[in-house]
């Protein structure tokens, strides 16, 4: 009898690759704001998977905005807790984030309780 792998996500992933759907992390620096571009993989719920350039700190915090094309076309602002980082070959990063604040009620902060 084969072992099955438990399913540790809480939300389904939605793959966002095919989708024209865009992320950038803000960067600011003094008194300027960049944006550096990210490819997004995939999004759910809470959170979402990505390639960067740039190396991501584990456990620390990142804000986001995410620019979701298909089927909804809606601009996000995230703020995400990176919780995982392994080399991509010639792509950079590969990074699992957690979202934990978002301007959208839908999406992160899902393990928060609400009083």
């Amino acid at each position: 009898m084969a072992l099955q792998r438990s399913e540790r996500r809480r939300h389904k992933r939605f793959d966002l690759l095919s989708t024209g759907s865009k992320l950038a992390r803000i960067e600011r620096g003094g008194s300027s704001i960049t944006l550096e571009n990210c490819e997004l993989i995939n999004l759910s719920y809470g959170g979402m998977c990505f390639h960067s350039r740039e190396e991501l700190e584990p456990d620390s915090q990142y804000d986001f905005l995410i620019d979701l094309r298909a089927p909804l076309r809606e601009l996000i602002f995230a703020r995400s807790n990176i919780r995982w980082v392994k080399a991509s070959d010639s792509r950079g990063w590969l990074i699992g984030a957690a979202i934990v604040e978002s301007n959208k009620a839908w999406l992160g902060a899902f393990d928060q309780q609400i009083h």
